[in-house]
């Protein structure tokens, strides 16, 4: 019976192995077609996993967040157009929540005074001598000086969503961000802008009074600029990412093609610009200040 057993499976190996080739190689035989009724398609009807769909926004750590994200951080701010916040409404509303860090506002102050400058010129015309005295107004800045309100920024701020025009109520975030997503705008954009709540008109008028009672007669201009204060994310869709690179602006710019591209950009990318925004508690007040 054992040498009826091996000499079966012997013979079992034999029929699934054909022949030795001719450089010592054994071939496999080709499996034999399936008998049945249903014709085998030519071409796989398989589709690769979206690797998107498997990550959970909510669930990763801020670092492996951002991680896993291409965004730029410049001077104006986060801006990013990755393929994940463009098609994931809640890992786009997390990172507008995880880049609502608060701007950078300075104060700028500027002491000028305007004068009259006198300038001479020789030019010779048939050949006599000509003498030009021109008079031109000039603003001369006699000093400039900045302070950070930055710190006393509280360091978080509060998204809100604009209200609607057909209720006048507040719009849900959560729908603005999932309508962003759905569309199929090649070209959209969602903008969210940052303020720092303050008087500054109090402010101005207070260090304007304290400048001039040091006694400083002249001009006195004071700003407020701020900085990374935006936080954009664009579509990622080819025809976006073509239109912004510089070399299209340039062109566009030579060929004055942007007087037709830039009033279709702006009108494609309005729907979302204005619809969000943060505002930021300044912890201090401009009196304390």
């Amino acid at each position: 019976d054992e040498a009826g057993e091996g000499s079966t499976s012997a013979s079992n190996r034999r029929e699934n192995v054909e022949q030795a080739g001719p450089f010592g190689n054994r071939v496999p035989k080709p499996s034999a077609p399936q008998q049945s009724g249903e014709s085998q398609p030519l071409i796989s009807s398989y589709l690769p996993p979206d690797p998107y769909a498997a990550r959970d926004a909510d669930a990763l750590s801020s670092r492996d967040f951002f991680g896993s994200l291409e965004y730029k951080r410049t001077s104006k701010g986060y801006s990013s157009s990755d393929r994940w916040l463009n098609s994931d409404a809640r890992a786009l509303l997390r990172f507008l929540n995880e880049c609502n860090e608060r701007p950078r506002v300075t104060i700028e102050v500027v002491g000028s005074h305007d004068e009259n400058r006198v300038t001479d010129s020789v030019r010779t015309e048939n050949g006599q001598v000509r003498r030009d005295t021109q008079t031109r107004r000039e603003t001369v800045v006699d000093f400039k000086f900045t302070m950070e309100l930055t710190p006393f920024i509280h360091e978080k701020g509060s998204l809100y969503a604009a209200r609607s025009p057909v209720t006048n109520q507040p719009m849900d975030i959560r729908d603005i961000v999932q309508s962003y997503v759905d569309s199929d705008n090649a070209l959209k954009e969602i903008r969210v802008a940052k303020k720092a709540i303050w008087d500054y008109d109090a402010v101005r008028r207070e260090i304007a009074r304290v400048v001039r009672e040091a006694g400083y007669p002249h001009n006195v201009l004071v700003t407020f600029p701020m900085a990374q204060d935006c936080i954009k994310v664009k579509s990622n869709a080819m025809v976006s990412r073509v239109w912004r690179h510089p070399i299209t602006s340039f062109l566009c710019c030579i060929s004055c093609a942007c007087l037709v591209g830039w009033p279709i950009e702006r009108a494609a990318t309005s729907k979302w610009r204005n619809m969000i925004a943060s505002d930021f508690v300044v912890m201090l007040s401009p009196q304390d200040y």
